[in-house]
């Protein structure tokens, strides 16, 4: 896949069906998108693009505090990539492109840059500045441009639309299999491994604590996970390891906050400064308070073997998305 700076691109010059969109996730809906993106190109022998965002809006406009985000940029283009997805223009966001209506985006941006012929849009796509709205002009510009807009359909998982902000919601209440069938690949997080307080250790359950590669990235709701767990060796072998991971406090030891731990079987490697990435399968339980650290490593080991029982189960399909 190529990825492209839109306001650098000199190389594009075949004519060009574009979709646009932050895809954060790439969730299903967003895959159907793309097949249509794709079936476009193909059948008006025209130029497949993505055009996205180097960061999200509401990071630029000021209303990101409380944003949480799916994937990372690097995460979304991996995702991209696996729906062959052949070109991305990646747009950089900045005040000024905030201040752009739907059709001046168009008349400024997709049709001198990437001599857009089709333009192909969500169900309930939206696009251009909010205060200048005049995204319900599209049509009439596209008979003045000649481009052609086709719109796709919702998406539905068991009666329910599928949308990042579904997504996100599954995974605050910690429904992680309705998630992953909605994202079409288990929820993921990378973060390098850092020294912790060696309390699991103690116990006899070593764990990888992770810091965090990105402060946006949204974490699942807190307690214990079964998880898929891979890191590149120092040779630059993908290393794999299946595992438990805890999110969220350690109310036994009277820790209120924690980064995310994990727990990972058959490990001996040094992780130490390596970038993990965990693959959320399974919600095993709450966050709770022991009354014992014994009380605590029995439960440990029911999660270990709770855990290694549906990993077990799930990996034939795992293996795939990896």
């Amino acid at each position: 896949m190529q990825i492209y700076n839109i306001d650098n691109i000199s190389e594009l010059t075949q004519p060009s069906v574009v979709t646009i969109g932050m895809f954060d996730g790439v969730h299903v809906g967003h895959r159907s998108l793309l097949r249509l993106l794709l079936d476009e190109g193909a059948k008006r022998n025209l130029a497949p693009i993505v055009v996205t965002f180097d960061r999200h809006p509401r990071q630029v406009l000021g209303k990101g505090d409380d944003l949480r985000m799916l994937s990372t940029y690097d995460e979304r283009m991996e995702l991209l990539a696996s729906c062959e997805v052949p070109q991305v223009a990646v747009v950089h966001f900045t005040a000024a492109v905030a201040a752009l209506s739907a059709c001046q985006f168009v008349q400024q941006v997709l049709l001198p840059r990437l001599h857009m012929q089709c333009l192909v849009l969500g169900y309930d796509n939206f696009f251009g500045s909010r205060r200048n709205n005049d995204f319900d002009r599209l049509p009439a510009l596209a008979r003045r441009e000649h481009f052609d807009i086709v719109r796709d359909t919702a998406v539905l998982l068991d009666g329910v639309e599928a949308g990042s902000t579904k997504v996100r919601s599954l995974l605050a209440e910690g429904d992680i299999a309705f998630a992953n069938r909605m994202l079409a690949t288990p929820y993921r997080l990378s973060g390098r491994v850092v020294p912790g307080r060696q309390v699991g250790r103690a116990l006899g359950f070593p764990t990888a604590n992770l810091a965090m590669d990105d402060a946006v990235k949204m974490l699942p709701k807190e307690g214990v996970y079964a998880v898929l767990a891979s890191a590149m060796d120092g040779r630059g072998v993908l290393r794999q390891w299946k595992g438990v991971a805890n999110l969220g406090p350690q109310p036994t030891f009277g820790q209120a906050q924690s980064q995310p731990e994990v727990h990972l079987f058959d490990c001996h490697d040094n992780l130490y400064g390596s970038t993990l990435t965990l693959q959320f399968i399974a919600y095993l339980r709450g966050t709770r308070c022991f009354a014992s650290a014994e009380e605590l490593v029995q439960q440990l080991k029911e999660d270990c073997r709770h855990a290694g029982h549906l990993l077990s189960s799930y990996e034939p399909q795992i293996r795939q998305s990896l």
